[in-house]
């Protein structure tokens, strides 16, 4: 069994990446990606043998990075990179800008927040959406309000989905001006030796989920696309992995782990065992790149 898409402090997730490990070699998994967003200073971490030893599999390098595709917020998975070559280009204090626009939001549909709102220090709870989401959902009367404003079953974890990155939402933060195009992100992955991959499609707030595929592998060199999630249905791991085979591009997988800050999603399983990915769904590709 194998995961390809797990978060450790470095990013959003609550594990350090000896816990991680840990948790991997107590499943016995045979391959893992640590695949945290714009950062690849997990790999730092594991030039370290007592701690890269922790875990007796095989390690593929990995990271998620944010992207802009026809005006959506999406992510790309980059696998095989060279961790000392990958560009990674971030905006500094955007965390920062994205919480002052959620408070000025905040302030038009008179949403109730502390004024004295700052990030979070703890490393992997910095992100704004977090942030913001805690504060404010703990308001009974900001509940109703939100409700009234079409701002459903909101939580701390998926406000960034459905707040932060869906141009539905009242709390839409347009990141184009701080983000790369998809096309740009790919190209970047490539140049340090890895395969890119489109994250979690279904995730995304599109109106033809299909049509957009399509329109990626027509439009980008895109190499694959996540084919097993934690978020799909059956369904939809059915319609995107006959899109891979129709159009030949290669197919991922991986639970998507954030530990404390998704805790429904277990490493390996994914929500409710409905996660199991065997190396046999990925070796066409896996087998191209180095491991760790």
């Amino acid at each position: 069994m194998i995961d390809l898409h797990l978060h450790t402090n470095h990013s959003d997730g609550t594990d350090t990446v000896a816990e991680l490990l840990e948790k991997a070699e107590q499943l016995k998994l045979e391959i893992i990606s640590i695949t945290d967003h714009d950062t690849v200073d997990a790999y730092k971490e594991l030039e370290n043998r007592e701690i890269r030893n922790k875990f007796s599999g095989k390690i593929l390098s990995g990271v998620e990075i944010k992207a802009i595709y026809d005006n959506h917020n999406i992510e790309v998975l980059g696998y095989g990179i060279d961790p000392n070559i990958i560009k990674i280009y971030k905006c500094d204090n955007l965390q920062e800008k994205i919480l002052e626009h959620f408070k000025q939001v905040a302030d038009r549909y008179e949403i109730k927040y502390d004024k004295n709102l700052q990030l979070n220090k703890d490393k992997n709870r910095i992100w704004a959406s977090f942030t913001f989401a805690e504060n404010i959902l703990q308001n009974k009367q900001n509940l109703l309000k939100l409700e009234e404003l079409g701002e459903k079953e909101l939580t701390e974890a998926n406000f960034f989905r459905k707040c932060e990155s869906n141009c539905n939402s009242i709390f839409c933060f347009d990141a184009s001006k701080y983000i790369r195009d998809i096309k740009d992100v790919i190209n970047d992955i490539h140049n340090a030796g890895g395969l890119a991959f489109f994250a979690h499609a279904y995730e995304y707030r599109f109106e033809d989920t299909k049509k957009e595929i399509e329109n990626i592998i027509k439009t980008t060199s895109i190499d694959g696309f996540e084919c097993q999630h934690s978020i799909y249905s059956e369904e939809q791991k059915k319609e995107i992995i006959q899109l891979c085979k129709k159009y030949n591009k290669y197919m991922s997988g991986g639970s998507d782990y954030h530990a404390k800050n998704k805790p429904d999603i277990k490493i390996g399983t994914g929500k409710n065992n409905n996660l199991h990915l065997e190396k046999e769904f990925v070796e066409n590709w896996i087998k191209l790149l180095p491991k760790i």
